[in-house]
């Protein structure tokens, strides 16, 4: 007798980032066209709408209504920017009841926030879009939030989105049908070498900005490590081995500024990050990221942004 296939439902909040959605459906579908067996099946959901508008402005329509969805292995709810922003009643009490009886649920880019809010990610591990991150661990000390491409922790799964989608679904048809399987998808996709759970959302620090000088990436990596307490120019450049004056000499050839400069703006958009995506004070943040009163942060924030704290918090 064939084994039922794993159903995967995709609820979608509005602006969804359309990209992933299509990653994780197409793995399915080809994990179906390869083995020539029907290993899985999915369904597009939404709250009380017909249709939802992706980021791109793509309109989807969907199968299925929250009240009315079928039975499900697994739940992905699927949302983009702004994701920090949902707080629906009835999608939680949905997910709750969902993950009670046994279904599989998880989120895809800032999805992670409505699991965090349901309750289903207390003590666990998961991940979020690298842009919310900080906010996330803020505002939910309790979970365990890394910045891996996407994490597995039982029933509960959260993926970083964009190209990871890929790679956490292919992750599902290696578990059911083998490694072979999830290879030959792969392949299919032209997407090369399946990445496992543990790789970092964002490139090596030399990738992003073009630097390669080692002393200088170190220096770098170490100032994002001690926002909230920040090094004097003097502990980092001890740390790295060279003097005060070397270092500076470092910041201005590759990145056109001083270190204490590069490291403040650092601080400041880590602030901005924490007053779009939580309900911290401005003094919370301005702690947060490593300023002693809120007046100098507030200065400091409006000399590079062109506007105060207290106006981001407003928009």
């Amino acid at each position: 007798m064939d084994e039922e296939p794993d159903h995967y439902g995709f609820l979608l909040l509005p602006g969804f980032p359309l990209a992933p959605l299509a990653s994780a459906v197409d793995v399915l579908a080809l994990a179906n066209y390869v083995s020539g067996k029907t290993h899985f099946a999915w369904s597009t959901i939404a709250e009380g709408s017909t249709g939802v508008d992706a980021m791109n402005g793509f309109h989807s329509t969907v199968q299925w209504q929250l009240r009315d969805a079928p039975a499900l292995n697994a739940i992905t709810v699927c949302c983009g920017i702004g994701g920090s922003g949902f707080n629906s009643n009835a999608i939680r009490n949905w997910l709750r009841d969902r993950y009670v009886t046994g279904t599989r649920v998880g989120a895809i880019s800032t999805g992670s926030w409505l699991l965090a809010r349901a309750g289903l990610l207390s003590g666990r591990r998961c991940t979020v879009h690298w842009e919310d991150l900080h906010a996330f661990r803020e505002t939910f000390p309790d979970t365990r939030v890394t910045s891996e491409i996407f994490e597995v922790d039982g029933r509960i799964y959260t993926c970083s989105g964009g190209a990871a989608a890929t790679d956490m679904f292919l992750s599902f048809v290696a578990a059911k049908c083998g490694v072979a399987l999830a290879a030959d998808v792969a392949e299919q996709l032209i997407h090369g070498p399946v990445r496992a759970d543990h790789t970092n959302q964002r490139v090596m620090l030399s990738e992003r900005t073009g630097i390669t000088n080692a002393v200088l990436v170190r220096a770098v990596e170490l100032m994002e490590n001690h926002i909230e307490e920040p090094l004097t120019l003097e502990n980092v450049a001890e740390r790295m081995g060279v003097s005060g004056r070397h270092l500076e000499r470092l910041f201005r050839k590759h990145l056109g500024r001083t270190p204490q400069i590069y490291y403040r703006e650092m601080r400041l958009n880590h602030a901005q990050s924490l007053l779009r995506g939580t309900a911290l004070t401005i003094l919370e943040i301005a702690f947060a990221s490593g300023f002693s009163t809120s007046s100098y942060f507030a200065k400091c924030y409006a000399n590079l942004f062109g506007r105060r704290p207290g106006d981001d918090r407003r928009r």
